[in-house]
């Protein structure tokens, strides 16, 4: 049995740890003591769950897990690792917020999809993720149960509105979690806290349980440490099945041994939009890693693409419409409970008539073919900045993100994320690197064609393997203190 002080002291991943469990080295029971352990000594300061769930409840499902897993009844690598879901998700028995006065005492009677198939995999259910109330935010910033901090600096943001969910994961709290994307919610926080994190195709996994904000661009993602991690993860919660083969052992290069007939994958670089305003540090980050990809497997094409300037108006107009339908009684009745932030938003949104709602839709399938039409005939998959800035301070309204060019700081996080929402094609962020000075994350944002995650889930597990020595190693500071 392994040592669980040594646990404790290092960063595990699902791939790592879920050998370990099958072969009985390592008890799922020690395993969420260890979770447990981080969540009571991290989370007074990063603020990452609003709900943690009582230790009897917990330990009882790990006691099972080890059970039938002793039995000879192993489920699959999920089978005793941790989770958490954003306070999105319905888990039955367990209180549920959406980040909001409005369910203060509200508690879930039944299991969302999502959550359903993760227990049914064996996974185990730690708690609920703070996020911005809601979901109605990229920050992490919550006026009702305060704000969720990033690990690596506590007096930036972890972003949002999967706030609370990458900060667990990125400091172990728990291997897994689940959150929601709607305009880069799962990406953004990612990318600022240094760890991986997938919106798939849109109507590939259920969202029957979970909360929304806007149906036509809400996305159910999650947050893991690793690629491997976010593929087992897709097998579980998936609506298809897929096996993921390039994920055996032995496979050392899977960007050659998957792709069709071993040809090079072929990667397109914006020149417009994505890269028009980078913050030095990203830019750097960036350029030099696209420098460094090996030309014998890869091919870089430049694209230009049209129309960006619809990007955010048409995202916007959709989400806001949307959301302010979904709150409407609400708002008549209940208009006090909401912080002023997100009932200004709302109320922004019952002002949009359905003519801009339905120019902005007819927007979309627009830029929606553009993308197909690039991803299908010479361009394998996107890649770009997750964030054209790391993360910034909490009380920063507006960043620098390019010499003098100052942006709001709401715009300049989901600037390069909406896009991937509104035509719903699956979209991966993993770590990419630390900036220089104050070793914050930067993350590299990959995107596909419809119902490509293999594809996209390839790529980004070769990029994590040339890319390891440079940051997957390095776990945030407060784990050294």
């Amino acid at each position: 049995m392994a040592k669980k002080g040594g646990l404790f002291s290092s960063l595990f991943s699902v791939r790592q740890i879920s050998v370990k469990i099958k072969n009985g080295d390592i008890s799922p029971v020690d395993l969420v003591e260890v979770c447990l352990n981080r969540i009571k000594k991290l989370n007074p300061v990063l603020n990452a769950f609003i709900t943690v769930l009582d230790e009897q409840q917990i330990y009882k499902q790990a006691e099972t897990c080890e059970k039938e897993i002793k039995q000879g009844n192993y489920l699959g690598p999920l089978h005793g690792i941790p989770f958490s879901v954003k306070d999105m998700f319905h888990a039955k028995g367990v209180p549920f917020t959406a980040g909001s006065k409005l369910f203060v005492d509200y508690v879930s009677q039944k299991d969302s999809i999502p959550v359903k198939r993760m227990k049914n995999a064996g996974a185990v259910l730690i708690g609920t993720n703070n996020l911005n109330e809601f979901a109605s935010g990229i920050t992490g910033k919550n006026s009702f149960y305060g704000d969720s901090k990033n690990p690596w600096d506590q007096h930036r943001m972890s972003g949002g509105s999967s706030g609370g969910s990458a900060v667990a994961v990125a400091t172990g709290m728990v291997m897994v979690s689940l959150g929601t994307d709607t305009g880069g919610s799962v990406r953004v926080p990612s990318s600022l806290c240094g760890v991986v994190g997938l919106k798939p195709t849109y109507d590939l996994v259920s969202k029957r349980g979970v909360f929304p904000l806007s149906p036509s661009l809400d996305h159910v993602g999650w947050i893991t440490k690793g690629v491997w991690d976010s593929a087992i993860v897709l097998d579980c919660l998936s609506k298809k099945n897929s096996s993921n083969k390039i994920f055996e052992s032995g496979k050392k290069n899977p960007i050659s041994t998957n792709h069709k007939n071993n040809e090079k994958v072929v990667l397109g670089i914006p020149v417009n939009y994505f890269n028009d305003y980078l913050h030095s540090d990203v830019e750097h980050i960036f350029n030099n890693f696209v420098e460094r990809l090996p030309p014998d497997k890869i091919r870089i094409e430049y694209i230009k693409l049209n129309v960006t300037e619809q990007y955010y108006k048409s995202w916007r107009t959709i989400r806001l419409a949307e959301a302010a339908q979904i709150h409407l009684a609400w708002l008549k009745s209940r208009q006090c409970d909401y912080s002023s932030e997100v009932r200004n938003m709302l109320m922004d949104g019952t002002k949009i008539s359905a003519i801009e709602y339905l120019q902005a839709m007819h927007a979309t399938k627009g830029i929606r073919k553009e993308f197909l039409s690039i991803l299908s005939n010479k361009i394998d998959a996107l890649i770009v900045p997750t964030t054209i800035v790391p993360a910034p301070r909490l009380n920063e309204d507006s960043v620098i993100v390019n010499k003098d060019v100052l942006m709001d700081t709401r715009e300049s996080l989901l600037r390069n994320t909406i896009i991937f929402n509104s035509i719903g094609f699956p979209t991966v962020s993993l770590p990419l690197g630390l900036t220089k000075e104050i070793d914050l994350p930067v993350g590299l944002q990959i995107a596909g064609p419809p119902y490509g995650e293999d594809l996209v889930l390839s790529i980004a597990y070769y990029f994590e393997s040339i890319n390891e020595s440079d940051f997957k190693c390095i776990p945030p500071p407060i784990l050294l203190r």
